[in-house]
């Protein structure tokens, strides 16, 4: 654990806590603080004496953490700095990962997902405007739209036919993309080892491949996935890769892969079994050290989508339902048999009370609609879609990164809590290194009654 005295502290630690606590003044106070009642005792380390208690208990207000930038857009700031460090840390090294790893081959990849059906275009990745499906195949949709929306407008990804949209097939894509993206991240492992022409046992005592991914809401709705994809040694960051453990070699590798991903997905009422894959695009880049894809472009690229959600499909709600019977309407009565007991909480509804989807647009109402319908079905019980109805079936987390990328958003913040303990005992005359922080804390409830901390 890294000591929290300034004298044994790297320069470039202290410059992160001072910008980081000079970032905290910037984005301004928490929109939703929490308030905690309680002290903090400094306790000597090899001997367990208090070294100071307070005898009165203080109230503290301190940030709700949120990651996203609709519901608290200063905590989501502060989440954002340190989502990018975390993958920057991966990229050229810090915060305890050798800068040994800008060396190895690294690729910054994008994994789509299929059509379900064509939507209202918006402007290019580019940002030139064209012109919206000026002349669509399909019978049912033969006049095609042919407008140019422009930036910003509702109708960009909303279903152009929605009674021949794929609704179904999308929700079941969005809930299971965490075992489409496990599945790949399977399949490069081996594709690597068929691709270096050596024994699986082998190849795996000489190379480690490490990931760090996040996933990004389309306008449609749909989950897309980015991902820093590196190679190292058999010892992790610490040691670099073997010769034949090259960029090329890496990409041939995904690209065999994601061809071989597929899911299965069993049918149910109304709704036939299916095999789920990634979409026709797949793309694959290089990082490169200066010019092109630089390590900071891909960090803040990476960075900016840990924050956001599904409000970008048009929908800002919270979990819509019913935390008392968990989504079910009733509870079961063990003293009846079989029966069930109707829920008072949400009058047999199973959404929370107050949910209101006509201020939804149709197709993100659609969407909810559909994941509520699907989390009905016995087939689907173990995706609890009703649940992550809000998120349009996705049950994922947004940002994860293998073991041994780089860091963790826990060592960040503790990081930063850790000098923050070790100036109090500095303050004391007290060594940082020797004492213990016990904290007594309660939660009071909340409120914004002054910055929070």
């Amino acid at each position: 654990m890294m000591s929290a005295t300034p004298d044994h502290a790297e320069a470039g630690w202290l410059v992160r806590l001072a910008e980081s606590a000079d970032l905290q003044h910037r984005v301004g106070a928490c929109q939703h603080p929490i308030t905690v009642t309680g002290r903090v005792v400094l306790v000597e380390r090899g001997t367990g004496r208090i070294l100071d208690d307070p005898d009165t208990r203080s109230s503290v207000v301190l940030r709700c953490r949120s990651r996203r930038v609709s519901v608290c857009p200063p905590c989501a700031a502060l989440y954002k700095l340190d989502a990018y460090h975390l993958i920057a840390a991966g990229l050229h090294g810090g915060k305890d990962t050798p800068a040994g790893v800008a060396g190895r081959p690294r690729l910054f990849i994008t994994l789509t997902a299929p059509s379900f059906g064509p939507v209202h275009l918006g402007p290019d990745r580019h940002g030139q405007p064209r012109a919206c499906h000026p002349r669509a195949r399909r019978v049912s949709v033969r006049r095609g739209c042919g407008r140019w929306h422009p930036a910003g407008d509702p109708l960009i990804g909303t279903s152009l036919d929605p009674g021949g949209y794929d609704y179904t097939g999308q929700v079941l894509f969005n809930a299971h993309t965490g075992r489409l993206w496990a599945r790949f991240v399977q399949q490069s492992r081996r594709a690597l080892v068929t691709t270096a022409g050596l024994p699986r046992d082998v190849a795996a005592s000489q190379v480690r491949m490490v990931f760090a991914k996040v996933a990004e809401f389309q306008a449609r709705g749909v989950v897309h996935l980015h991902a820093v994809v590196r190679l190292d040694g058999p010892d992790g960051p610490a040691s670099p890769p073997p010769l034949w453990a090259t960029v090329t070699v890496l990409e041939r590798a995904l690209r065999i892969a994601v061809r071989r991903v597929m899911v299965g997905v069993p049918g149910g009422r109304r709704v036939a079994a299916r095999s789920l894959r990634w979409g026709r695009q797949f793309d694959i880049r290089p990082i490169a050290v200066d010019g092109g894809l630089s390590e900071i472009v891909v960090a803040r690229y990476v960075a900016k989508y840990a924050t956001k959600a599904a409000e970008v499909a048009g929908i800002d709600l919270g979990p819509i339902f019913c935390r008392v019977c968990d989504g079910h309407g009733a509870h079961p009565v063990r003293d009846r048999g079989a029966g069930r007991l109707l829920c008072r909480r949400c009058s047999g509804t199973g959404r929370r009370p107050g949910v209101d989807l006509r201020e939804l647009g149709d197709h993100a109402r659609r969407l909810v609609e559909t994941c509520w319908w699907l989390g009905g079905q016995p087939a689907f019980a173990s995706l609890r879609l009703r649940r992550h109805a809000h998120t349009f079936g996705f049950r994922g987390h947004f940002a994860t990164t293998s073991r041994a990328y780089s860091t963790t958003f826990t060592a960040l913040r503790a990081e930063r809590r850790h000098w923050t303990h070790g100036q109090r005992a500095a303050g004391l005359g007290l060594d940082p290194a020797a004492v213990l922080v016990v904290g007594d804390w309660r939660y009071t409830g909340r409120g914004a009654k002054a910055g929070a901390a």
